[in-house]
Formats: C-alpha cells, structure tokens, sequence
C-alpha cells in the first residue's frame, strides 16, 4: 500500500513520542527513517521501527538524548552520545560541524556510544545542503556479523563508509555528489527486509557455516528468522564483503578509525551495541583559492553523466541520482509500505496507544 510520506512520518513521530522520546527528538527520528524509505533505502527507513521500540523497552537506548563533549580543541571534537538515538546524535554532529568549519574551516569529529545512526548519506546530504565536504566513516560495535575476506566467521560489522560533495544545478536545486554504502555485501537491513517482505538478495550476499555463498536471510537469522525481530547474530553464517579483499579492507579501517580511535570499540570483543563514526568535514572555499572549484566539478559531473552508456537508453549515474529520482516518485505516489512492516506497527500503535492512520487501514 502507498502512504503519503508526511503523513508516514507524523505517525512514527507519534509513535516515539509515546515510547518516551521528546517530541522534537521523535521528528528527527521519524523524519530520518521515512526519508530513508523514500531515498530507496528501506533497509535503514521504516522496518527498524520494532527493532528501535525494542531497544527502549530493553534500555539498550535512551529514549532522551544525553550525550556529552568528551574533548574539543580547536577543530577537533569528541562526542559521547550515552546511547543515545542516532538520528537525534546525527543531527547534533551536523550542528557542531558547521560551528566548527565557520571558525576553521575544518572539523574532526568523533562520535562514540550512539545509537543506531540509520541512512549515513542522510548526514552527507544535510551537510552538502550546507555546501560542505564530508567524508564519513562507521562501525558497530556489538555487531560482528561481517566475515573478513577470505573468511567463514564473522570479524568485523557492516562498516558503512560516506562522503558528500556539494553540487548545485543552475536553477539552485541540489545535485550533490553523495556516495554511501556499507562495505558489506550488502547491509544488513536489506537481509532483514528480505526476511520480512520475500525480496531477493545477491546469491554471495552471505557465507554460510560451510563456506559456501548464501541469499537466505536465515544463514545469519538461525531460529529468530520468523521473529518480530530477528537477530542478526542468531545464525551460524556471516554477511560478506563487497569486492573480496578491497571492501574487506576498506571495513576494517572503519573499525579502526571509527571503532578504535573514537572509543566505540572494535568487534575484537563483545561490546553492547552502538555506533561510532568518525566525521571528516570541511568547507572547500577555503581551498577555492582561484575561484575555479564548481565550474570544475560542474564541466566534471556533466563528462560522466554524458558518458556513453554500456547499454542503451540506461544514462549514467553519480552516486546521489538514484535517491532523487527514487524521492520524486514517492513525492507524487507516497512511501510503499510492505503489509508485514505495516502490520507490525500497527501492533506497537495498538500497544502504545497510537492512532493508526486511514491510509494504512
């Protein structure tokens, strides 16, 4: 079924802000998730809804935000967010990025402790939006559910990695650069959409307790696979990563950067879930020094986008063209609700007390 996508997040925020969450704070987490749905990203958008309710009734997350400034000098930051939600804890670090590049033009920030921060492109986005650089990299510790190339048990997490640049067309609409994707095979809330709605996934998404290539969400689910909330570490198999050594390299210098170096931990031991990220952001007039920054990116874009395509009528894309085309559909049709995920929140409004909207009836 199809919902309008403010109606969708209006009834999230409802749902929140009975779960406990201050009112502004279940905005950003509505808006987040629904926005990454209507991105074309279900896998961090409206099907982690259960699992974020279960987080708060369990105390795994702090419904209010509290996190706290470990340390800040000059253009460095670190930031505890107490286990805190994430998109609350993104739009912070958003916040204090912009503070810090307007006096440095630079800004390091670490973030340790978070919740689950969702679509990391999200972040990217709002920052290009803001006609700044960033580049960003993930773990989560408490999730070792990655094998490592050359691997048949889990090492490492799903360890997205992003980075935005910001591009503008002529008539002032956004046409950022925005590259985002976990250096898993492919991440683990795609796996769980699979099991939730009969979507299919790459026949290597995984790799079983045998070693052999897997598409079936229960070589990581086990038994919890029909749950209402699978556990991702409740099988015998491991989610692979993209690219065999490249993107297995690539996932283990997030759990470095992102793990080890902002305190989050790395998945060497076991550790209580959150994320850590360390955040990279700059304002690139500074480097500017001629003036000749965006008609070079501008001239570089259109020599991509103008690429002869392998197949015809198929144009060639940047990373950030899917999601916009994916987010004028949904503005004209509305956010695609699957009848299980539908379900599912109908029952947590049933036990919260939450209107359901018409549309999802």
């Amino acid at each position: 079924m199809n919902i309008d996508q403010q109606e969708m997040t209006d009834w999230l925020k409802s749902i929140f802000t009975v779960a406990g969450c201050p009112e502004e704070e279940a905005v950003m987490i509505g808006t987040h998730l629904v926005d990454a749905d209507a991105s074309g990203h279900a896998s961090h958008g409206i099907a982690r809804v259960p699992r974020y309710i279960d987080y708060i009734k369990q105390g795994d997350v702090r419904p209010v935000c509290e996190a706290v400034t470990l340390m800040q000098q000059g253009p460095l930051l670190l930031v505890d967010g107490q286990y805190s939600f994430g998109q609350v804890l993104g739009h912070q670090i958003v916040d204090k990025a912009v503070e810090l590049t307007a006096e440095h033009g630079l800004a390091l920030i670490g973030l340790r402790n978070a919740g689950h921060l969702g679509r990391i492109g999200g972040w990217a986005e709002e920052l290009a939006d803001k006609n700044l650089i960033s580049i960003h990299f993930v773990t989560v510790a408490g999730s070792c559910i990655v094998a490592p190339f050359g691997a048949k048990q889990s090492r490492i997490s799903t360890a997205p990695v992003a980075i935005g640049v910001p591009h503008y067309n002529a008539d002032g609409s956004t046409d950022h650069y925005i590259l985002d994707f976990a250096t898993s095979r492919v991440a683990e809330g795609k796996i769980l959409v699979s099991q939730k709605t009969g979507s299919t996934l790459p026949s290597d998404a995984m790799v079983d307790e045998n070693g052999q290539d897997s598409d079936n969400p229960r070589t990581i689910y086990g038994p919890s696979a029909d749950s209402q909330i699978p556990n991702p570490r409740g099988g015998e198999g491991a989610i692979q990563t993209f690219g065999d050594h490249k993107g297995s390299g690539l996932g283990l210098a997030c759990e470095l950067l992102a793990g080890a170096l902002t305190g989050a931990g790395t998945n060497a031991i076991e550790r209580k879930f959150c994320n850590g990220m360390l955040s990279i952001v700059l304002d690139p007039k500074k480097f500017d020094t001629d003036s000749a920054m965006v008609a070079e990116i501008d001239a570089f874009i259109a020599s991509i986008r103008d690429a002869e395509p392998r197949v015809e009528g198929q144009a060639v894309v940047i990373p950030g063209d899917p999601e916009r085309r994916r987010r004028a559909h949904v503005a004209e049709h509305g956010i695609n609700l699957d009848e299980t995920i539908r379900d599912q929140l109908v029952l947590i409004s049933d036990e919260l007390g939450v209107a359901v909207p018409s549309a999802a009836l």
